[in-house]
């Protein structure tokens, strides 16, 4: 019997200790070349590794399928755009494994650093790369740096946000609320309580040429910077942020109209001035946006009762209180 149990348990299929998951996007390099240079870098783990392509139905279809059917790689069709988060969940959805790593379609790193950035998941949760740009285009490194800057009034402390090699552990997602700012998956998983570490990687050959963005991308961009700064300072208190606003208007208001009845007082005409209409604007608009706070306490309050932004990490005790 007991030798009958060694040999079903021997023959339990084993799955992978690594998920690669690439999301195809506009910027994609030669796919097939770009498989091969991801193995060869990995291979030092001496892993079992899968690989998860994540496209929109019809993009790519002629070189994903000939990687398909080679049975090197798994596909996930969408049946359209829908966005970098959605193929991001997606991907991870499908992985068996439970270390992840996030690639570009394209050489942001050089490959043979591929393998520090999964050993060092060993002491975190979410592993991101910086890459070294000291040869990078004049053009690249003066909008990165503008965008760090500028990424700091969402408190990010990483130093290359636009660089999308990341290795992460499963439940990091699970308590991230991820809409399209993939960018700023550090900054949001750092904020619920998991440990990021950032790691200096040199930069591949092919992502040192100067890239030009439209400006779509630099209002997406910087709409993103807003949404994620609001969300990280007011998500559990937006009545702070639209209350002080609404307090700020109201007491203009108010100390317009004391100024234009101590006016009125000395015989100055009111009926010719629109600094009146513009005294009661001001009350009326800081008003609602004040309730407009309130509004959302209460449906944070109602709706949302039992959410948290944080994570218990470990609890040191007796057994009966460990999770």
């Amino acid at each position: 019997m007991n030798s009958q149990q060694e040999q079903v348990v021997g023959a339990a299929p084993i799955g992978p200790d690594l998920s690669v998951v690439i999301c195809i996007e506009q910027r994609v390099g030669n796919l097939q070349s770009l498989l091969d240079i991801y193995r060869r870098g990995l291979a030092p783990l001496r892993r079992e590794i899968e690989f998860i392509f994540v496209v929109a139905q019809g993009s790519h279809a002629a070189a994903l399928g000939a990687l398909a059917a080679r049975g090197e790689i798994k596909i996930v069709q969408l049946p359209r755009q829908f966005g970098n988060a959605a193929c991001l969940r997606e991907g991870v959805r499908l992985a068996a494994a439970e270390d992840i790593l996030l690639l570009p379609p394209y050489l942001q790193v050089v490959p043979s650093a591929l393998p520090g950035l999964v050993e060092k998941l060993a002491d975190a949760d979410l592993v991101v790369a910086s890459r070294e740009r000291r040869r990078d285009a004049l053009g690249n490194r003066a909008r990165g740096a503008a965008f760090r800057n500028v990424a700091r009034i969402t408190g990010s402390r990483f130093d290359d946000l636009g660089c999308q090699v990341r290795v992460m552990k499963r439940g990091v997602l699970d308590r991230i609320v991820l809409q399209e700012q993939i960018g700023f998956l550090p900054v949001l998983a750092e904020h619920a309580g998991f440990k990021v570490e950032q790691v200096r990687v040199p930069q591949a050959a092919d992502d040192q040429g100067y890239r030009s963005h439209d400006l779509r991308s630099y209002a997406r961009n910087t709409l993103d910077i807003l949404s994620v700064g609001f969300l990280m300072r007011f998500l559990q208190k937006p009545f702070r942020l639209f209350g002080a606003i609404g307090i700020f208007l109201t007491l203009i208001g108010v100390l317009q109209g004391i100024v234009l009845l101590l006016q009125r007082a000395n015989g100055v005409a009111l009926s010719d001035r629109p600094a009146l209409l513009l005294a009661v604007l001001l009350i009326v608009l800081g008003l609602q946006v004040a309730a407009v706070g309130l509004i959302a306490e209460v449906v944070l309050f109602t709706r949302l009762p039992a959410t948290s932004t944080y994570r218990i990490r470990r609890i040191v005790g007796r057994a009966e209180h460990d999770v």
